[in-house]
């Protein structure tokens, strides 16, 4: 393991509060710890394409990113009332 792998470890543990906020929260809640999840998923996948020395990690954080934006302002627009 390297120092790339490590990083991705322990951020990978971040996502773990983010999840349950996620799922136990109220909805504006929900989608703030959805936000930092998914910027944390990116870097992640980053991470893991420096570590493991693969390009296919980075397209899937590039197109991961705007999905991950568009996502969350539809969620934001569909509970426009909740919020």
């Amino acid at each position: 393991m390297n120092e790339w792998q490590i990083a991705a470890a322990v951020l990978t543990f971040a996502l773990i509060p983010c999840v349950a906020v996620a799922l136990l929260a109220p909805a504006p809640s929900g989608l703030a710890a959805m936000q930092v999840a998914s910027i944390l998923l990116s870097t992640i996948l980053v991470l893991l394409s420096e570590g493991f020395h693969r390009q296919p990690f980075v397209d899937l954080a590039v197109v991961f990113a705007p999905m991950a934006l568009v996502g969350s302002l539809v969620f934001a627009r569909l509970m426009e009332g909740d919020l």
